[in-house]
């Protein structure tokens, strides 16, 4: 692992689904932050593009309950989220390619507009309106532009992933 440890970096990306920050995510915060990336880059509501990101998101919920949540309480709460990758380097693995996939996929329906070339600086306004603190968007756009200022929409994939494996992009979600 080149930079950070693993569990911090699932621990934050959990955190940005916490609407009100009281270290709980619910099924509905999920949603929610679909619901704000088609409303943040104009995603038609009716298109097969906002379809896709409602879909991952919920898919992504679904995932985190079933595997580290109270489904009664439709939530995951975050201490026994983390105690649980902790537990199980293989979980930590494949929910690493669950999240990486899932907000990959928004990067590509969000910026599909712009081109199949983005800049660094448009997938970082993705993160951020994914949750990340506003003021994180400088650290963000640095981690990405680690290869170049331009991102082909077919290879974002790549920055989630390797983000999650600890091979790069430590800034990807912000600042811890």
């Amino acid at each position: 692992m080149e930079d950070g440890d693993l569990g911090t970096r699932f621990a934050r990306r959990l955190r940005l689904f916490d609407a009100n920050a009281d270290g709980i995510v619910r099924r509905r915060d999920v949603a929610a932050v679909a619901e704000r990336l088609i409303r943040a880059f104009r995603v038609d509501t009716q298109s097969i593009g906002a379809e896709r990101i409602r879909s991952a998101y919920e898919m992504l919920s679904l995932a985190l309950l079933a595997d580290f949540g109270d489904l009664v309480r439709d939530e995951v709460a975050l201490p026994g989220f983390t105690a649980a990758l902790a537990a199980d380097p293989a979980r930590m693995a494949g929910l690493g390619r669950r999240i990486a996939r899932t907000d990959a996929a928004a990067v590509r329906e969000c910026l599909a507009p712009i081109g199949a070339v983005v800049k660094a600086e448009h997938v970082a306004e993705v993160v951020v309106a994914l949750g990340a603190h506003p003021g994180h968007q400088p650290v963000i756009q640095r981690a990405l532009e680690r290869d170049g200022a331009l991102i082909r929409l077919s290879a974002a994939l790549r920055p989630f992933a390797d983000h999650f494996t600890g091979r790069g992009y430590p800034g990807l979600y912000g600042r811890p």
